[in-house]
C-alpha cells in the first residue's frame, strides 16, 4: 500500500491504480483537500495526484487551487501553437527605448521591475517535479522554496548548514566573488566553472537578475555594517535565526545575525508590498487589499486567498496571474554606456558567450549594470531608464525560440507557459473571472472580455489580455491583480516573522527617507550605486 504523506494532514491511500487520493481531513493549516472530483468537461478527467514526490528539504508547503471545482481547460499542442501565433510581439524598433523613450509598445514602467518581479518569484516558489506532458495535481507537488519573503534564496539555511555562502572570516556576512581580470569584479561567489553559489541557482540564470541578487548581497553587508556602528538601529527588532544560527539572547550592545537578518527582511518585504506591488496590480487594488486603520497599522483584506495556518502556494497565480513577467520582456537590454544592447537569450548565444546575457557564467568585464538604466528613483535615473514592455498578449521574439541550454527543441516559451497550465489542469480564464467576480460579490460581466480566440482563453492569456483591455497594458487588470496582490500580501501575513504579522505599524529605517524604503535604497550603497 502507498501512504501519501501531507505536512500537516491526515495521510491519504493509494487507490486502485496505485494513484495517491487525499482524504477529506486535512487540516487547515494545508490547502484545501482535494476530496470531490472535478467535473468532466473539454476532454477532462478528474486531477491525478503524484505518488513518491520528492520532498523539499526546507518542509515548506504545497501547491493548490483557489477554486477546486472549475472544469480544467483541455487545449491539444495545435490548438496552444494557434494561441501562441496570436502572442508574438513586433521586434524593438530602432533606439528600442534603449534612450529611455518610450516607443509604443512600452508601458510606463522601469525595465528593472520585470527582473525584480522574478527575483520575488524564485524567493517563493520552484517546481521541478511536475511535468508538462502529463496532468499534475498540485496537492502533491511539493514547493521547493519557503512560500514566505524570507530571502532564502541569499541565506539559505545558515552559516551552520550553507557555509558556502558566508564570509569564512565573518559569518555575519555574505561572501562575494573575486574573478580573474577577463570577468566582472564585482560579481556573485562562483565554483571553477562559473556557477554561482547562491540559495537559489536561478538567480544566476541571466546576467540581469544575477546582479540584482549580487545587489542585495552587498545590501545585506551593508546592513551589518550600519548595525554595528549603530546597534539602536536593530532595538525592538526580534532575532530571526537561520537554521539555527543568529537567535540567541543578544547581548548588550551587540545585535546578533538573527536581528540583521530580520533587519533586511522587513525591508524587502516593505519594498514587496508598498513599491513594487501597487506598480503591479495598479495602487486601488494594492489599497484594497492591504488596508491601514486609524491608527497606521497595516491589515491584509483577503476574499480569495484563505491562507489560514500553513501557506501554501495557488497555481492560479504560480502558473497563471504571477508569469505577467514574461510579456514585460525586451528584446534586448543596454546594460551601460558602454555596450550595445544585447538580448537576454539568443541562438548565437549557444556558440558566442557575448552574444546574449544568458547566465551561469562569469560575467564578462565591462558587463556591470549601470541600475539607473533599469528602475527610476536613483541620483542619475531619467533619460536613460529603460521601460518594460506592455502588459498585454504579445511577448517578444527571443522567447519564442529559446536557446537550446534551455529548452532542447527551441519552443516558445509562450508555448511552455500554456502546456504548463493545461498540465496542472487550470480552468479557462472565463470560467475563473466568473468564479472570481462572484466570491469578490461584483457582476461577472464587468470582468467579461473578449479574448480573440475561437475557444475558452487559458489562464494565462486571460490575464494578460485583461491587463491589456482594462488597463492599457500599464499594470494587470482587477481580477488578475488581485490574484497577485492577495497571494504576496497573504504569504507576508501568514509569515509569524515578517513586519505585517510581528510590528503591523513598523516603518523602515534604513532608507534615504525617514519611514521610507524603495528599490534605490537597496541599489545605493553607502550612497554610491551598486
Amino acid at each position: 500500500m502507498i501512504v501519501c504523506e501531507r505536512r500537516g494532514a491526515a495521510a491519504g491511500r493509494a487507490n486502485e491504480r496505485g494513484e495517491c487520493t487525499m482524504t477529506a481531513t486535512a487540516s487547515p493549516g494545508g490547502p484545501p483537500p482535494s476530496g470531490a472530483p472535478v467535473a468532466a468537461g473539454h476532454g477532462s478527467a478528474p486531477p491525478r495526484g503524484i505518488g513518491n514526490v520528492p520532498r523539499s528539504t526546507t518542509e515548506t508547503g504545497k501547491f493548490g487551487r483557489l477554486f477546486r471545482g472549475l472544469t480544467p481547460l483541455v487545449l491539444d499542442d495545435a490548438q496552444i501553437q494557434n494561441v501562441v501565433a496570436a502572442m508574438v510581439d513586433q521586434p524593438d524598433q530602432p533606439g528600442g527605448g534603449w534612450s529611455g523613450e518610450p516607443t509604443p509598445s512600452d508601458a510606463t514602467l522601469a525595465a528593472g521591475w520585470t527582473y525584480f518581479a522574478q527575483f520575488v518569484d524564485h524567493d517563493i516558489t520552484f517546481d521541478p517535479t511536475s511535468m508538462l506532458d502529463q496532468a499534475n495535481d498540485p496537492d502533491a507537488l511539493e514547493n521547493f522554496r519557503t512560500p514566505r519573503f524570507d530571502l532564502d534564496c541569499l541565506y539559505g539555511l545558515g552559516p551552520s548548514a550553507n557555509p558556502w555562502l558566508y564570509d569564512g572570516n565573518d559569518p555575519d556576512r555574505l561572501l562575494l566573488g573575486v574573478n580573474p581580470p577577463e570577468f566582472l569584479q564585482r560579481d556573485l561567489n562562483r565554483n571553477h566553472q562559473g556557477r554561482a553559489l547562491i540559495g537559489d541557482p536561478r538567480n544566476d540564470v541571466h546576467v540581469i537578475v544575477a546582479q540584482l541578487h549580487l545587489g542585495f548581497v552587498e545590501f545585506h553587508n551593508h546592513v551589518v555594517d550600519r548595525v554595528r556602528a549603530d546597534p539602536s538601529l536593530v532595538t525592538g527588532v526580534p532575532a530571526t535565526p537561520v537554521g539555527g544560527w543568529g537567535g540567541g539572547p543578544a547581548v548588550t550592545g551587540q545585535p546578533t545575525f538573527g536581528q540583521i537578518v530580520t533587519l533586511v527582511r522587513w525591508h524587502y518585504q516593505w519594498l514587496v508590498l508598498t513599491g513594487f506591488l501597487p506598480l503591479i496590480v495598479g495602487q486601488a487594488t494594492a489599497d484594497e487589499v492591504l488596508k491601514r486603520d486609524k491608527h497606521g497599522r497595516l491589515d491584509a483584506a483577503l476574499k480569495l486567498y484563505n491562507v489560514r495556518r500553513n501557506p501554501w502556494m495557488p497555481v492560479e497565480f504560480s502558473a497563471g496571474a504571477y508569469r505577467f513577467g514574461h510579456s514585460l520582456v525586451r528584446d534586448a537590454y543596454l546594460l551601460n554606456g558602454g555596450l550595445t544592447p544585447l538580448p537576454v537569450f539568443s541562438v548565437e548565444g549557444d556558440s558566442n558567450p557575448l552574444a546574449d546575457l544568458r547566465g551561469f557564467r562569469r560575467i564578462p568585464t565591462g558587463w556591470e549594470i549601470e541600475w539607473h538604466r533599469f528602475f527610476d528613483g536613483l541620483p542619475t535615473s531619467g533619460g536613460e531608464t529603460q521601460r518594460a514592455r506592455l502588459f498585454d498578449i504579445r511577448i517578444s521574439s527571443p522567447l519564442h525560440s529559446l536557446p537550446a541550454s534551455i529548452d532542447q527543441m527551441r519552443r516558445s516559451l509562450a508555448f511552455l507557459n500554456i502546456k504548463r497550465g493545461v498540465a496542472l489542469e487550470l480552468p479557462s480564464g472565463e470560467d475563473f473571472a466568473a468564479a472570481t467576480a462572484g466570491k469578490l460579490r461584483i457582476d461577472p460581466a464587468t470582468v467579461a472580455i473578449q479574448t480573440g480566440l475561437q475557444h475558452p482563453a487559458p489562464l494565462w492569456f486571460w490575464f494578460l489580455k485583461e491587463a491589456e483591455v482594462t488597463r492599457g497594458g500599464q499594470s494587470l487588470g482587477p481580477i488578475g491583480g488581485r490574484v497577485v496582490a492577495e497571494v504576496l500580501i497573504g504569504l507576508t501575513q501568514n509569515d509569524r516573522s515578517s513586519f505585517l504579522r510581528a510590528q503591523p505599524d513598523w516603518r523602515p529605517t534604513l532608507g534615504a527617507t525617514a519611514g521610507e524604503f524603495g528599490i534605490a535604497d537597496v541599489l545605493t550603497v553607502g550612497g554610491v550605486s551598486v
